[in-house]
C-alpha cells in the first residue's frame, strides 16, 4: 500500500512538473510567477510582551491578495523617539516568535520575525497528494507576503527606511532572494544589507541531498520534479539581479545544503560581499546546538555592525 501511495503521488506532482513546465516556456520570467501585494486592508494588534531588555508586539497584517501575515516586532525598552534599524528575520519555517527570541543582545535596533504560512511538519503518504494545492499555494505565497510585511514596516514611524536589513536563515536564506528581487523590481525599498546563512542555491539538488528523504533510488526524480515546480524560488533565479551588500555563511559540515549548492550561491551573489565558513553541520535551534547559533548569531551582528546596518 505504502509502495502505491509513493506511485500515485509521484504520478501526480509529475503530472503537474510537466504541466508547469509547459508554461514555464511561454513565461521565463520568474517572477511572473510570484503573487504579490495589492492592498494592505487592515492591521491588528496582537499580544504584547516584555522579553528580557525588549517589548515584543505582535501584529496580523490583512493583505486583500494574499491574505493573513503574521508578525512579531520586537522593540527596544524603551523605545527611543526617533526611527530605527530594521532587521526582518526569516528562520526556517519557525514562528515570527521565535525568530526573535533567538536574538538578544541588539541595542537599539527594531527585529522583524515572520510566521510562515506553511506548516512545519507536512503530511505524509497519502494526506500530501490531497492537500498539495494548499501546500503549493502556501509556498507560492510566501515570498509576496515577506515583501508586503517589509513595505508595511516601511511606513511605521519608528522605522528608519534607510537602514533595512534582510536576515534570511536555514529555508530562510532559500527564500529571501526572491523576497529582495520582488522589493527591486516593485521600486518601493532598498535593501541594504543581505545575510544568507546556511542556504544554497538550484533547489533539487538540496532535495536530493536530504539524508531524511527515502527510499534513495526516488531522490533524482523527486529533486526534478521539484526543481521544475519551485524554480521560480530558487535563489538562481533572483540573486544575479540584486543590489546590496551581501554576507554568505555556510557550515563546513552542513548534512542538508550540499556544497554544490551553496558554492552555487557564494558565486552567484553580487559583490560587495563577505563568505564565512563556520565549523560544524547545519544551524537549529535545539538544545545541543545552541552554541553554534550563538556563533552564527554573534557573526552576523558583527558584520551588521562593521557596514553601518545597524546601530551600536
Amino acid at each position: 500500500m505504502r509502495h502505491k501511495t509513493i506511485k500515485i503521488t509521484l504520478l501526480f506532482t509529475l503530472l503537474l512538473a510537466l504541466v508547469y513546465f509547459i508554461f514555464l516556456q511561454f513565461n521565463k520570467e520568474s517572477l511572473h510567477f510570484l503573487p504579490q501585494s495589492k492592498e494592505i486592508v487592515s492591521v491588528t494588534e496582537g499580544q504584547s510582551f516584555f522579553l528580557e531588555s525588549r517589548t515584543v508586539q505582535q501584529f496580523a497584517v490583512k493583505d486583500s491578495n494574499l491574505g493573513l501575515i503574521n508578525l512579531a516586532v520586537s522593540f527596544p525598552n524603551p523605545l527611543p523617539n526617533r526611527p530605527l534599524p530594521i532587521l526582518f528575520i526569516l528562520g526556517g519555517l519557525e514562528t515570527g516568535l521565535d525568530s526573535v527570541r533567538h536574538v538578544s543582545n541588539v541595542g537599539n535596533n527594531i527585529l522583524i520575525g515572520y510566521d510562515w504560512p506553511i506548516q512545519s511538519n507536512l503530511p505524509e503518504g497519502f494526506n500530501i497528494l490531497l492537500k498539495f494545492p494548499r501546500i503549493y499555494k502556501e509556498i507560492y505565497h510566501a515570498p509576496g507576503q515577506i515583501t508586503a510585511a517589509i513595505e508595511w514596516i516601511a511606513k511605521q514611524r519608528w522605522a528608519e527606511i534607510e537602514r533595512i536589513s534582510l536576515l534570511g536563515f536555514s529555508v530562510g536564506a532559500i527564500v529571501a532572494p526572491a523576497v529582495q528581487h520582488l522589493l527591486e523590481r516593485r521600486g518601493t525599498i532598498n535593501i541594504g544589507w543581505t545575510v544568507l546563512a546556511y542556504g544554497g542555491a538550484d533547489i533539487g539538488k538540496i532535495v536530493n541531498y536530504n539524508p531524511s528523504i527515502r527510499p534513495n533510488w526516488i531522490k533524482p526524480l523527486y529533486g526534478w520534479i521539484i526543481q521544475l515546480l519551485f524554480n521560480p524560488l530558487d535563489p538562481k533565479e533572483h540573486l544575479p539581479f540584486l543590489s546590496g551588500k551581501f554576507l554568505l555563511v555556510s557550515g563546513t559540515q552542513d548534512e542538508f545544503i550540499p556544497k554544490q549548492s551553496s558554492s552555487l550561491m557564494q558565486k552567484i551573489t553580487p559583490q560587495p560581499k563577505d563568505i564565512i565558513f563556520i565549523e560544524g553541520q547545519h544551524m537549529g535551534v535545539g538544545e545541543n546546538q545552541k552554541t553554534l547559533l550563538s556563533k552564527i548569531i554573534e557573526e552576523t551582528r558583527i558584520w551588521l555592525k562593521t557596514n553601518g546596518a545597524i546601530n551600536p
